[in-house]
């Protein structure tokens, strides 16, 4: 099959270091001859800017797929490989931004008039890279203070990969007997291993399953188990999980805060707030306030929606409770009992899901991209695919194009179900930006949708709740945002820039999801996609009539009626850990830093502004398990609130009235994807879509109104 641009290369094991030298070699050169050739007199765009961002175009694919390998390889020893490689790459750039030769160059040709001629990306380029000069040190440190604080940025980077590696190998879980899972569907009983608990003689005592925290483990079990002992017993369990990434974590957070003082700054979150869109700690404050104020009464009555059909539930099964108890909501409660006030809406999430197989469900959403955007998407034949460009057996590649005059745009990758050693969360990940050539031409993206979803079992493929389709698709709508962008600098491209922005797009296309035609046409019932699903179920259920092939008209109508059911605690899930993350980040003095106690104020916040009792996790290590505060989210959490009320307004100031408006269309695909981050004032962006300033308040209204 001829493809209009290669598919990018899986290095192997032993190529990954040697590659990672070559590309450091590569930009050492550039720049030594940038150093020998100019002096500050001399220094324009053209002679320091412009080579730099040419080498970074050129080795960015083979840098991104380098990267993807920390997320998506399945083997430790290619993982390691990467870690070794990325110290190397790490060192590199903390020699580049630490030469004050640069830095002085950089800042002479900002200096010139011709700054003033430059396209508004150039601008953009040149201040941006003397921002990074600026954060590391530059201007403000002298030459030994700049070798020891580069050092310990280092150090810091050191302490985050070990952060996340020991996420992505945590293997735990809890052995129950089978009456201890009454209640869970066979389907998630058929995933997990049988067997005697370790250390137990096998043959003794009642068969049990071993649950594993990962893979769906801890939501199936808190979503299904009728025991309340079990519910808690795995919830407590996965919270004591991690423990080693304890002292991790709270030595980046005080190591942080030492640096942002070094640097003269107050606090960390007033270092990091100046690469994000708001730019002041002061507005982000003001805007969590606010929303703490409009969501905590909304989670107050959600949870005393709970609390009574707990105790409905209860006293039915005769239970006699203490006062205190019956006053108390407790977490490892909250799945379980929201799905049976979903039933009684006639909403059940796990007959929904039958309507959702993962492959069919991804593939239906493309369409509704090329349709809105007027793409096509055509997938790969596997035997197309040689080892060298997929990194895993179940990824899937599609060529991208327009659907006008049938011009490329590039290669999306589909990486959607969990393994062991992969990254457990979703998201998008790009391996090859787009850019433009010096002789004009276009170099074309590559990204993956990259996810963990729950792994099928013999009986039937992998199923979507609805919480989950909205997931893939809001990270689908990172994907087509780095498709579309064409931006000059790879330093741009797609949702290459401040996640407080960042977010909005895919946040706003999250509306679809609840559109009745949408499910409608995405639906298929999973006995549809292969005949030994419908023998399977057939012998399940005897007798009956086999399922419809699309979700019914009442399960879509029930599903889009309840849409915003426990929103607010969901919201406030968000808001606990923005606002945790800006107090952990907001350490002014030694004293304030010494006496820093994460755990506590984990569990302090959650508690306070969630509403649930946390008394009995006190001893726990969730704030271990959570990847973004050590993978560039730090002071950034907020992102996902401020973008989902920049998306509330723009969904219904333009898309609302007419979802399907082709001009509509065209002009946010112009004005917001094609731009990538290549505005300095993002919010700009956003104003001119709009014809006005954006509502920060959207994201409350549209609560209250739900």
């Amino acid at each position: 099959m001829s493809l209009p641009q290669p598919l990018p290369i899986v290095p192997t094991t032993d190529e990954i270091v040697p590659a990672i030298q070559r590309i450091i070699a590569q930009c050492n050169d550039v720049r030594q001859e940038i150093l020998r050739t100019t002096t500050p007199s001399t220094a324009i765009f053209d002679t320091v800017m412009r080579p730099l961002a040419e080498v970074e175009n050129a080795v960015q694919g083979e840098l991104g797929m380098l990267y993807m390998l920390q997320y998506g390889s399945p083997s430790l020893a290619t993982q390691e490989a990467f870690n070794e490689a990325r110290k190397l790459y790490v060192e590199a750039e903390a020699s580049w931004r630490a030469d004050a030769g640069f830095f002085k160059l950089l800042q002479a040709a900002r200096d010139k008039s011709e700054f003033e001629t430059l396209d508004t990306e150039s601008k953009h380029l040149l201040e941006k890279e003397l921002l990074e000069y600026k954060h590391a040190g530059h201007g403000l440190l002298d030459s030994s203070e700049l070798d020891e604080y580069s050092r310990e940025n280092m150090a810091i980077k050191d302490l985050e990969m070990s952060f996340q590696q020991n996420i992505a190998r945590e293997n735990g879980g809890v052995w129950f007997t089978r009456e201890e899972l009454d209640g869970l569907p066979a389907e998630e009983l058929a995933k997990w291993k049988d067997g005697p608990e370790d250390g137990e003689q096998p043959g003794r005592g009642e068969p049990k399953k071993f649950v594993p925290f990962a893979n769906g483990g801890t939501p199936a079990v808190l979503t299904y188990a009728h025991r309340p002992e079990t519910r808690k017993r795995m919830f407590l369990a996965d919270n004591l999980k991690l423990a080693e990434n304890k002292p991790l974590f709270e030595e980046i957070v005080k190591r942080r805060a030492v640096q942002a003082h070094r640097m003269k700054y107050l606090t960390h979150a007033d270092f990091r707030i100046e690469k994000r869109m708001v730019k002041t700690t002061e507005w982000l404050e003001e805007f969590l306030g606010q929303l703490r104020k409009s969501l905590c009464p909304r989670g107050t009555s959600e949870i005393e929606v709970l609390q009574r059909r707990r105790l409905d539930e209860l006293r039915e099964n005769g239970q006699v409770l203490e006062q205190k108890d019956s006053q108390k909501f407790y977490p490892w409660d909250k799945r379980y009992y929201e799905r049976l006030v979903e039933q009684e809406f006639g909403v059940d999430q796990a007959k929904t899901s039958e309507f959702f197989p993962l492959e069919q469900t991804a593939t239906g959403m493309l369409g509704i991209f090329a349709a809105l955007l007027e793409l096509r998407f055509d997938p790969i034949p596997n035997e197309s695919l040689a080892d060298k460009v997929i990194w895993h057996d179940t990824v899937r590649v599609f060529s991208v194009w327009e659907g006008k005059d049938g011009g490329f745009i590039g290669y999306l990758y589909f990486d959607l179900l969990w393994r062991e050693n992969k990254y457990r969360g979703n998201q998008s990940v790009n391996i090859q930006c787009g850019y433009l050539r010096p002789d004009g031409s276009r170099q074309h993206p590559a990204t993956i949708l990259m996810c963990s979803f729950p792994t099928l079992t013999p009986a039937r493929c992998a199923l979507l709740k609805q919480h989950q389709v909205v997931t893939l698709f809001h990270e689908m709508g990172h994907g087509i945002h780095d498709l579309l962008a064409k931006t000059k600098y790879v330093r741009f491209h797609g949702y290459h820039l401040p996640p407080d922005f960042g977010e909005m797009p895919s946040v706003m296309l999250e509306n679809w999801c609840w559109m009745k035609d949408v499910l409608k046409g995405l639906s298929c019932h999973y006995t549809t996609v292969d005949d030994s699903y419908l023998a399977a179920w057939r012998k399940q259920h005897p007798g009956e009539c086999d399922p419809p092939k699309k979700i019914p008209d009442n399960l879509v109508d029930r599903l889009v009626k309840h849409r915003y059911f426990n929103r607010g605690l969901y919201y406030l899930y968000i808001l606990s850990i923005s606002i945790f993350d800006m107090q952990i980040h907001s350490l002014r003095t030694e004293k304030q830093i010494a006496d820093l106690d994460v755990r506590k104020l984990w569990y302090d916040i959650r508690e306070e502004i969630e509403g649930m009792d946390f008394s009995e996790c006190r001893k726990g290590f969730a704030f271990g398990t959570f990847t973004h505060l050590t993978a560039g989210y730090d002071v950034c959490y907020y992102a996902y609130l401020c973008c989902t009320a920049m998306a509330q307004d723009l969904f219904l100031s333009v898309f609302a009235s007419d979802p399907y408006n082709t001009d509509s269309w065209a002009r946010y695909r112009r004005g917001i994807l094609e731009q990538g981050g290549s505005q300095p004032d993002l919010l700009q962006m956003l104003e001119d879509i709009l014809g006005r300033a954006p509502n920060m308040n959207a994201l409350a209204e549209a609560l209250a109104r739900g």
